[in-house]
């Protein structure tokens, strides 16, 4: 847990600092009085914004009340309790922001006019920030675990000894940087290992196995070939060689789906990919 609050806690720097709550009222709003599909960008837009304000209070490090200089353990009794007090009008504006947009979306077009062939199917909008959770909680798992372990049976010389307490993005590196920890390469090589290999072998990871959802070639439909998985896979180990703009192009990659017709995000688009439900097989009984 320490990770994700961690890389997290720098995405939400970036939210605030960018103000991007409110440019996602002023785009989503937008979209909707320019007719793209109203109803479902504004459920994505009401989405973002309710993520926001759940999100927000959850990520900082709490010190504990008692005097002494630990943080609170996270999912602590006493770690709930301040997170709770945490909420405040920030968290109810963003709410109210929110419902604003839905019933904004209500007052611009007839609902018969919405372009539902432009829609991602069914349930792919909330199953591909689930899957992304997933999948990162299994590399963090073989960063923290597998990698330490592969590395001490080679006998390398320079064993793994990174702490990945505070996540990846605050540990942002820097290809300019004439002192890049060997570690580090390490690290990015197997997160770009770990979404290449299996887009390009199998068109999903274990997240989205988990989610029944799959990446496919937007015009073919057929699995992404290995270099347009390989483009895909490098969004987010290029944004840990970027440290201040990195999150930031994370975000607004996350963010483009509030506006583009098939939800599909910046990556999916460099890449001409998109993701699609994975429909079980009537006939194989799956």
């Amino acid at each position: 847990m320490d990770p994700l609050r961690g890389d997290l806690d720098v995405l939400m720097e970036n939210v605030v600092t960018w103000a991007v709550p409110a440019l996602v009222v002023v785009v989503g709003f937008l979209a909707c009085v320019g007719g793209r599909g109203p109803r479902s960008v504004a459920w994505r837009t009401a989405g973002a914004l309710c993520v926001i304000a759940v999100v927000e209070p959850l990520t900082p490090a709490y010190a504990a009340g008692d005097g002494s200089c630990g943080l609170l353990p996270i999912l602590s009794a006493e770690w709930f309790a301040t997170v709770m007090g945490a909420w405040g009008s920030t968290q109810f504006c963003l709410l109210g922001a929110a419902v604003l947009v839905l019933v904004a979306s209500r007052m611009t077009v007839p609902a018969t006019s919405e372009h539902v062939a432009a829609a991602p199917p069914d349930g792919v909008t909330w199953r591909r920030p689930i899957a992304v959770l997933v999948d990162y909680a299994i590399i963090i798992v073989i960063l923290t675990f597998g990698l330490p372990l592969v590395m001490g049976l080679t006998d390398l010389d320079r064993p793994f000894s990174m702490s990945l307490d505070f996540g990846l993005l605050g540990e942002g590196v820097s290809l300019l940087s004439f002192h890049v920890e060997a570690g580090w390469l390490i690290v990015l090589f197997v997160v770009f290992l770990y979404f290449w290999g299996q887009h390009s072998r199998w068109g999903r990871t274990l997240g989205k196995r988990l989610l029944r959802i799959h990446v496919v070639c937007a015009r073919t439909g057929g699995r992404p070939p290995a270099g347009r998985a390989a483009l895909r896979a490098l969004i987010f180990p290029m944004a840990l060689f970027v440290p201040v703009v990195g999150p930031l192009v994370l975000v607004l990659d996350g963010l483009w789906t509030l506006v583009d017709p098939g939800a599909r995000t910046l990556h999916d688009r460099w890449a001409r990919t998109e993701v699609a439900r994975r429909m079980p097989d009537v006939r194989s009984g799956v």
